[in-house]
């Protein structure tokens, strides 16, 4: 399992998922993890762990069971990765969102997450804005991988003070992939190209 931590979150996190099959690496401010997500894929890894920071009504916890991209270009516009996927790749089913201490709900990705306003959630249905995540995630269910999508939601005007529930999320995450992940199903070349 790939697990994409922003940069500013607390350093004991990435001790917090330690194992021999889990990678944790850092997205740096202002830059996607793509490119991470690609090599992984190349490397036969189908599962990811991508967690981002974002908007919401209410501060805490949220696992995405799907996503709003209505903003920016899609990671997948130019010359398409055949060794990944499909040209229009099926995004369908590609997020986990298992039982656990968060919220699910629905991700709009926007330009930047603090600069989101509720208007924007309401109109669009979405329980939370993010800058970040959507895109790799994207790109991970182009190769074939499955992606839980972890939130850390601050509220208009107060941050999210509640622990990362990292560890958890891994745990839940493994236990609902683990027989996908051990069979190579979800894989491009099982996926009926």
């Amino acid at each position: 399992m790939l697990v994409m931590l922003p940069q500013d979150w607390p350093d004991d996190l990435d001790s917090s998922v330690e194992a021999e099959s889990v990678r944790v690496l850092r997205r740096k401010p202002g830059r996607d993890g793509c490119d991470s997500v690609r090599s992984a894929l190349g490397s036969g890894e189908r599962l990811f762990l991508l967690c981002a920071d974002g908007a919401a009504a209410d501060s805490g916890w949220m696992v995405a069971g799907d996503h709003i991209g209505l903003f920016g270009p899609s990671p997948l516009a130019g010359p398409n990765r055949d060794d990944l996927g499909p040209r229009f790749p099926s995004l369908k089913g590609i997020y986990s969102c298992p039982e656990g201490s968060w919220r699910r709900g629905l991700v709009l990705r926007v330009p930047h997450w603090q600069l989101a306003t509720p208007a924007e959630l309401a109109a669009t249905g979405a329980d939370a804005a993010v800058s970040a995540a959507v895109d790799e995630a994207v790109v991970a269910g182009h190769g074939g991988g499955r992606v839980m999508l972890l939130v850390r939601c601050s509220a208009w005007g107060s941050a999210c003070g509640e622990p990362a529930p990292l560890a958890e999320a891994a745990s839940r995450f493994c236990e609902t992939e683990g027989e996908n992940h051990e069979s190579g199903a979800g894989a491009p070349e099982t996926r009926g190209r």
